[in-house]
């Protein structure tokens, strides 16, 4: 079961110093990208504070002075898909804009685990192992437990990481697992991204869904 994560939304943003982009080279940004990614609207932000690039709500690329930002939320796409598009794009942004340099790098992958029975009371009971009776001191009913973890760099991981994982609200029987990834180093090149987004996705399937399946073990069987 938790081996099957379903695609919830993707964002990254690129930081970099603050800079003015033209107008023209915005538009010219906007043609090349709109046909191959499905961008439909457009918008010049005035005093050179960039542009912003949808397709409806759920797609969303905006170059602003100081960063660029990549969504797409709720997404269809497979994470390899969606790398398949996000590095092609900030190629484009780069050999277009030439912002001087991104320094630093902030992802987030958000998925959804599917299980048979509700979400909520099996955190409860298997993650944080909380009895009704303290919950109850809390005096309003509870809808579910979130779980957090901040993953400090090493020398050999220079990434900042938090896991995050709760119910899906909207589906009780959904689990919904976050990872946020933080890069404080330069990006070397465009290509760099796609090995760091590999990086997270790599953890995030085996070192935080191996966390998962045996803190939710049921260890009554």
């Amino acid at each position: 079961m938790l081996e099957h994560l379903i695609p919830h939304g993707f964002i990254t943003q690129l930081h970099s110093p603050p800079q003015a982009y033209p107008d023209r080279a915005l538009k010219e940004l906007y043609l090349a990208l709109s046909e191959s990614y499905q961008y439909t609207q457009f918008e010049i932000h005035s005093g050179g504070q960039g542009a912003t690039l949808k397709q409806g709500e759920k797609r969303v690329c905006q170059i602003l002075s100081d960063r660029l930002v990549l969504k797409e939320e709720p997404t269809s796409q497979t994470f390899e898909e969606h790398i398949d598009q996000l590095v092609p794009i900030a190629q484009e942004v780069k050999t277009r804009l030439n912002p001087q340099v991104w320094v630093f790098q902030q992802s987030i992958l958000r998925f959804l685990i599917p299980f048979d029975q509700p979400v909520a009371p099996m955190m409860k009971d298997r993650l944080f192992g909380m009895s009704e009776d303290s919950l109850a001191l809390l005096g309003r009913p509870i809808l579910g437990l979130c779980f957090r973890v901040e993953i400090p760099p090493t020398p050999n991981e220079p990434s900042q990481m938090q896991l995050r994982v709760e119910p899906f609200f909207r589906d009780q029987q959904k689990m919904y697992v976050e990872l946020n990834t933080r890069f404080l180093q330069p990006l070397q090149g465009v290509e760099e991204l796609r090995v760091r987004l590999m990086g997270g996705y790599t953890y995030l399937r085996e070192n935080a869904l191996a966390f998962l399946k045996d803190a939710l073990e049921d260890k009554s069987v």
